[in-house]
């Protein structure tokens, strides 16, 4: 049988105060069965240049059943319609040039890194069809950034339509 909060002696607080407790008892439980490495969760706003906000998640923290070991990296990925490009920056810190692998399709790109201290795995969907041909790409101090040339699109003219 539960008992009524209005009747015990500090009222409400106290039994506010238990339930605060007990969660702070499985936080730690929780926290202490993870293991040593940080557990980092994070989503990233930006204004791009054509005016519109991107919103892109990033950590180490995945869904159950993926390695635990790798790290999402924080990424921004910004589209320059004046250049026809899209750049990507990566943070990854701790790792050599040589641990890196990128690999990129028409409609997405996969950014891999395992050195012996950090793994980092990212898979990222084009805003559009890219030439991954026209690829460039340059690490230093932690932060990788590729660029890639969209493919030429023509703008199709649209066709009025009558409406009765």
């Amino acid at each position: 049988m539960e008992r009524d909060w209005r009747k015990t002696e500090k009222g409400f607080f106290a039994e506010f105060e238990k339930e605060i407790e007990q969660m702070n008892e499985l936080v730690n439980r929780m926290m202490q069965s993870m293991g040593k490495e940080p557990q980092v969760y994070g989503f990233s706003m930006q204004l791009g240049p054509d005016g519109i906000p991107h919103v892109e998640r990033f950590g180490n923290l995945t869904p159950v059943g993926k390695d635990m070991d790798v790290r999402e990296p924080f990424t921004s990925s910004l589209v320059d319609e004046k250049k026809n490009e899209l750049n990507i920056t990566a943070e990854m810190p701790g790792i050599n040039k040589e641990d890196i692998e990128l690999n990129a399709t028409e409609k997405e790109i996969v950014i891999k890194a395992d050195s012996n201290a950090r793994k980092y795995y990212k898979f990222i969907k084009t805003p559009g069809p890219i030439d991954s041909d026209s690829a460039s790409a340059k690490y230093n101090n932690g932060v990788l950034e590729i660029t890639f040339k969209f493919k030429d699109m023509k703008k199709q003219e649209g066709k009025p339509i009558k409406i009765e």
